[in-house]
């Protein structure tokens, strides 16, 4: 569960980021671009001095095609929406993924989830929405809401389609081939729609290279590795702890605020994440003797 925290930890930065990224004149699609294939370069790098074995040819191209088609273009619609809707709201609207999630995997399993996992999952939704309905903005962009809406449909389907991509791959070397999937794609349609511009400031420059060499190579890389232990559906509860990280952010970088029920809601967003290990524990623990936290190790928990 820590490795799903970290990469929460680095993403949860991001809309933060990408806002100050916007008022040095980088577009949004060419952030993604310069952001995917720089952290895909060090991510290559850092699978190679880890000694990362190699992948097959069909396992590789796939993952580069997961990248092009799903991982790429919902960023490009979260970084519009982004620049449409206060960090808070966005990330709410965002995180509904879960819930998606949940429905794919039963549908895909033809079994619903655990009671736990519904429950955890109720809790951090409902967090989310006080988030989303108490942020004293003007929810008026319908565009932006919509962008962020289709985030969540876009996300939940990559994330229930990388889980069986990248179990037999290692890591940093999953994450750099999904990056250049999404590198490659967002250059094209930077190329298309005539938005591809390097920066020019050196602030412009230092918030590519704080996505490109930080952000994104801390927080795949750790996504990734947390998935194969996780599942898809355990996964998405984790990583609703973005939003109360998000949130928190946007106070201390950009000057947001946020209201009564709103830190309530980042509570209860905390509370389920944390709730998770715990509720393990009580499920593997043998009946007649006391669950202890300890007990399961989230890496232990049985596959997707």
């Amino acid at each position: 569960m820590g490795l799903v925290l970290l990469s929460a930890l680095a993403f949860g930065s991001t809309p933060a980021f990408v806002r100050l990224a916007y008022s040095a004149q980088i577009n949004g699609v060419s952030l993604v671009a310069f952001r995917c294939l720089i952290a895909a370069a060090v991510l290559w790098i850092l699978s190679r001095t880890l000694g990362e074995g190699t992948v097959r040819r069909r396992s590789a191209l796939r993952l580069v095609a997961i990248g092009a088609v799903l991982f790429g273009p919902q960023m490009w619609s979260y970084f519009a929406a982004l620049h449409l809707l206060d960090t808070s709201v966005t990330v709410a609207v965002v995180y509904v993924y879960p819930a998606i999630v949940a429905v794919l995997v039963a549908f895909r399993l033809r079994k619903l989830p655990r009671r736990a996992e519904l429950i955890l999952l109720l809790l951090a939704l409902g967090g989310i929405a006080m988030i989303a309905l108490f942020n004293g903005a003007a929810l008026d962009s319908t565009t932006g809401m919509l962008l962020a809406g289709l985030t969540a449909v876009g996300y939940a389907i990559y994330v229930v389609v990388a889980d069986t991509a990248v179990r037999d791959v290692p890591p940093n070397t999953a994450a750099s081939l999904v990056l250049v999937g999404a590198g490659a794609s967002s250059v094209l349609a930077a190329l298309v729609t005539q938005q591809l511009e390097l920066p020019t400031s050196p602030a412009g420059w230092s918030y590519i290279a704080l996505h490109g060499l930080i952000i994104v190579p801390i927080g795949l890389a750790s996504y990734y590795a947390g998935l194969k232990r996780l599942g898809a559906a355990r996964t998405s509860v984790v990583d609703t702890s973005q939003p109360a990280i998000a949130a928190g952010i946007g106070v201390a970088a950009l000057g947001e605020q946020l209201a009564f029920f709103q830190i309530v809601g980042i509570v209860a967003v905390m509370v389920a994440v944390l709730g998770l290990p715990i509720m393990a524990a009580a499920q593997a623990a043998p009946r007649g003797w006391p669950a202890s936290p300890r007990v399961a190790d989230p890496s232990g928990m049985s596959p997707k």
